[in-house]
């Protein structure tokens, strides 16, 4: 899924929305300090007969209760988003693993490609020179003697060597 200026992704979107939960869940946990906070002054003036007081601990108790149901939804609600935030970011993995994979086998691809092109390109190499020997042989017998098989020799070594000094086996020749 391409991400634009006004949508997120999913991993983004499950991210928020934990974020929020966990931002629910602190402001949760700081009403439930307070009110603990508040109940313990007002329980003694409850219990020793202050009406107001009474009405006020019945008001803190049905508040904790519907805090402690709210905490236990937070908390399988926070479960559940960061299930989704593994979820997505596991996609996303699977996702740019997929796109690697097309790279390395477009790659392969190519090193194939060009393995076949070495491969027929040093095949006419081969055939080439072993034509020229044949025609250096060809004309000695013909009583000319340049070029000879040792000019063949010491000069395609050269041409070789200084083709190779480019190429990724120069290390293999210790050059």
């Amino acid at each position: 899924m391409a991400k634009t200026a006004t949508k997120l992704t999913e991993r983004e979107h499950a991210e928020k929305v934990l974020h929020e939960l966990e931002a629910k869940q602190a402001d949760l946990a700081a009403s439930r300090a307070n009110d603990e906070a508040t109940m313990a002054s007002v329980s003694y003036e409850a219990h020793t007969g202050n009406e107001k007081a009474a009405a006020k601990l019945e008001t803190l108790r049905d508040r904790a209760i519907r805090r402690d149901v709210e905490a236990r939804n937070l908390d399988s609600a926070i479960a559940e988003a960061k299930r989704r935030v593994a979820a997505a970011q596991e996609a996303e993995a699977r996702a740019e693993a997929a796109r690697v994979a097309e790279e390395v086998a477009e790659i392969a691809g190519i090193i194939r490609e060009e393995g076949e092109k070495a491969e027929v390109a040093l095949a006419q190499f081969i055939a080439a020179s072993n034509n020229i020997r044949k025609c250096i042989a060809g004309l000695q017998q013909r009583g000319v003697n340049s070029p000879s098989a040792q000019q063949l020799q010491s000069l395609g070594s050269r041409a070789i060597l200084g083709a190779i000094v480019d190429s990724p086996f120069k290390k293999a020749l210790n050059m």
